[in-house]
């Protein structure tokens, strides 16, 4: 019977083991250059049709401000976490028009003027 239950427990040791390597990390600010440091110019909000809130948010670049890309037109959609200025969480609805902002792209983007993708990151200075 102990040579039965031996493999079956090591067995089971290695299957939760595994599932918990596979845990996805929580979503956490980059701690690297933005791709994108400017202001809001223009937010483009989509129904919400089940899937989450999206937008597509215009960010013209502030002079004097180290980033990857100048102007650029984010996709923002409910992957994308969202902060303030302290960390604090918030919500697409409060993202307004002039608000100082910061993102970081998730993946390829568009390589057209001004650039487009999906937003990973962003961090909003209200």
């Amino acid at each position: 019977m102990v040579k039965h239950t031996l493999p079956f427990i090591a067995s089971l040791l290695l299957v939760v083991a595994i599932v918990m390597s596979c845990r996805q990390e929580p979503k956490r600010m980059p701690d690297t250059l933005p791709d994108v440091y400017g202001y809001v110019t223009d937010i483009k909000r989509t129904a919400n049709n089940g899937s989450g809130a999206m937008a597509v948010v215009a960010i013209k670049a502030l002079e004097g401000v180290e980033a990857n890309y100048d102007d650029a037109s984010v996709k923002i959609d409910e992957h994308t976490l969202l902060e303030d200025q302290t960390g604090e969480p918030l919500t697409l609805a409060e993202l307004r028009e002039g608000h100082e902002i910061q993102a970081w792209f998730d993946g390829d983007v568009l390589a057209s003027k001004p650039v487009q993708g999906r937003a990973k990151a962003v961090r909003i200075k209200r």
